[in-house]
């Protein structure tokens, strides 16, 4: 049981920095990743169109479901913050900005 409340989030900061690295600068198949951004850059606010070229913004918002499926109690906002993190700390490594 204490292995796998270490490798669970773990494996969901590994699956968020995927899926968020994606949506943010990859085009997806079909182009539907690059379509999206398109359309909430061309119609959305300016923040719209930061948020969704920013693989952190994405991890945010997507670190929330990953996090309460590990547990449903309070922990599950630890765990949402926490993943949240660690992919912030792999963009921020894996980039050069």
């Amino acid at each position: 049981r204490m292995a796998l409340m270490l490798i669970m989030p773990l494996l969901a900061s590994l699956a968020v920095y995927r899926i968020a690295t994606d949506l943010a600068w990859e085009s997806g198949p079909f182009d539907l990743f690059a379509r999206m951004r398109g359309g909430a850059m061309a119609r959305g606010p300016g923040w719209i169109a930061e948020g969704v070229t920013c693989p952190i913004c994405w991890s945010f918002w997507l670190s929330l479901p990953a996090g309460l499926l590990i547990s449903l109690d309070a922990m599950g906002l630890v765990y949402w913050l926490a993943i949240a993190g660690a992919v912030a700390l792999a963009v921020r490594a894996t980039t050069s900005e």
